[in-house]
């Protein structure tokens, strides 16, 4: 058998474009065997489909990976979730044909067949997995409509996970992306630093989740509307670190430099277990720098805090 022919008999699709092959690598001289690039443990036989498993945690014959992320593990339920009603599609299509009113019968031949199906995959195991398409109680297909937002990445942490339609991208289309954002990012002559912002990669899955043709704020918009939107929200949350002060207490800590201009400068902010908060800048280079003028701008400082919120 040739190196392309034991590719296709290990997977349900070609090595090189099956998205899972960026996490595991074939055991050579070994046929369908597999090895997790996570965890480095050797998966005998099953080819790609178990080592997809494996990363996605699913319960059965095939011990869980513990080192593998979160984004990659709901990659590949998504992955195996897609690869079981593209089966069950095509069988259906095919049952259609040959008897297109028996719908009932179909539908609960199509659960067993499942069943069975996840079985041999397992060794056997009938415990039912989260991506099952079936309602296990009642056994009743679950709709399109209630499965809606599994097609959606999570957004429960800063860099979401990728959409099933990103995870299938080609490598020169993912390349192509990445170079033409590359451009305007080189043309805007914007600092390399601002890729470490926790709001970039959630600015890039929101435009993402449009897909294409998404006009992206204009100059008026980010210097007009857009801009005291996002001053509102900032004094909102500000507002919600303040009120904490009256239940917890805050410390004032302040510190002092000089600026450009060789003006000494003293910082003031204050701490509490919600945030740590800038609250002003105050220029004293016309005060004595002495205990009475120190005392009197801490003083201010508190009153403004409110005495009975500082511990």
């Amino acid at each position: 058998m040739t190196e392309n022919q034991s590719s296709v008999a290990s997977g349900p699709a070609v090595r090189s474009e099956d998205p899972a092959w960026a996490y595991g690598r074939a055991v050579p001289d070994a046929r369908n065997n597999t090895q997790c690039t996570f965890c480095c443990k050797m998966i005998r036989g099953g080819g790609i489909t178990r080592l997809k498993y494996h990363l996605a945690g699913i319960p059965g014959d095939v011990e869980a990976c513990k080192k593998v992320s979160e984004d990659v593990k709901w990659q590949m339920k998504q992955l195996i979730e897609d690869l079981k009603k593209s089966k069950q599609k095509k069988r259906r299509m095919n049952r259609e044909i040959a008897n297109p009113y028996d719908v009932d019968e179909e539908e609960e031949d199509d659960h067993h067949h499942d069943e069975g199906n996840n079985d041999n995959e397992r060794g056997g195991s009938k415990s039912h997995s989260s991506v099952s398409n079936y309602n296990t109680k009642g056994k009743e297909k679950v709709g399109e409509k209630s499965n809606i937002k599994s097609y959606f990445a999570p957004r429960t942490k800063p860099g979401s996970q990728p959409s099933i339609r990103s995870s299938l991208a080609s490598k020169q289309m993912v390349e192509k992306a990445r170079m033409n954002f590359a451009r305007w990012w080189y043309h805007a002559n914007i600092p390399f630093h601002a890729a470490h912002s926790v709001y970039y990669q959630e600015a890039l899955d929101s435009v993402a989740a449009i897909g294409p043709g998404f006009k992206g704020p204009s100059y008026h918009d980010l210097r007009g509307p857009l801009l005291q939107k996002h001053v509102g929200e900032m004094n909102d949350y500000l507002l919600d670190v303040k009120n904490d002060w009256k239940v917890y207490g805050c410390s004032i800590m302040s510190d002092g430099w000089t600026n450009q201009k060789r003006a000494p400068i003293i910082n003031f902010l204050v701490y509490c277990p919600r945030a740590t908060m800038f609250l002003k800048s105050l220029d004293v280079s016309g005060l004595t720098k002495d205990a009475d003028t120190l005392f009197k701008l801490f003083d201010k400082v508190v009153q403004e805090v409110g005495p009975e919120n500082v511990v």
